[in-house]
This record gives structure tokens, C-alpha cells and sequence, in this order.
């Protein structure tokens, strides 16, 4: 599990930590390591926020059946 889910992290938590990550790689005085460690935050970044965007769709989703639904009746 990553950082990032073991933290529970709300949609703009992550987001903040994904921009952190992209701004740090667009700095020119970072070593390879440092360079690498940020692109791996940033892709378990990317990676919490996708999920956490995938789950608000199928909510989405379910509510829109349910209102559907009761409107068919």
C-alpha cells in the first residue's frame, strides 16, 4: 500500500501532494535519487486521486439509478 492511501488522504490532500511532486521534478538542482523519489510520490499521488475520483463516479452513478429509478414508478 502506498503512502498516500495509508494516509487516508482527502481529493485535495492528494491533489496537493501531486502538484508538490510535479513541482519538484521541474527543479533543475535535484539529484537522481531525490528526482526519482519525487516521480514515485507522484504517481501514488496520481494513484489516490484517481481512486478516490473513481469512487465519487460510481456514487454518482448509483444516485443517478436511484433517482431513475424512483422517477420511473
Amino acid at each position: 500500500m502506498s503512502e498516500a492511501a495509508k494516509k487516508n488522504l482527502t481529493f485535495e490532500e492528494a491533489l496537493a501532494g501531486l502538484e508538490k511532486a510535479a513541482s519538484d521534478l521541474a527543479k533543475s538542482d535535484v539529484t537522481l535519487e531525490e528526482t526519482l523519489k519525487n516521480f514515485e510520490q507522484g504517481i501514488e499521488y496520481y494513484n489516490e486521486c484517481n481512486k478516490i475520483l473513481e469512487n465519487a463516479k460510481q456514487k454518482i452513478i448509483t444516485y443517478e439509478r436511484k433517482i431513475g429509478g424512483s422517477n420511473e414508478k
